[in-house]
């Protein structure tokens, strides 16, 4: 633990953390994401990994 803690106290790495996460934050603000898809399209792609409604189910009953 107290190696963990060493490590964590040189300036040089604090430093580069801090770097990175400004950069990654800057980054996520900038990029824009607008992937706009269809329910249709979205049922689709829900059908072919095996989605299915219930009244679209058979019930077997044993007797």
């Amino acid at each position: 633990m107290k190696k963990v803690i060493f490590l964590f106290s040189d300036r040089k790495i604090l430093f580069g953390i801090g770097i990175g996460l400004v950069l990654g934050v800057t980054f996520m603000f900038v990029y824009e994401y607008n992937i706009s898809i269809s329910d249709s399209q979205i049922e689709e792609k829900a059908r072919n990994l095996g989605m299915h409604y219930s009244n679209e189910c058979k019930a077997y009953s044993i007797k």
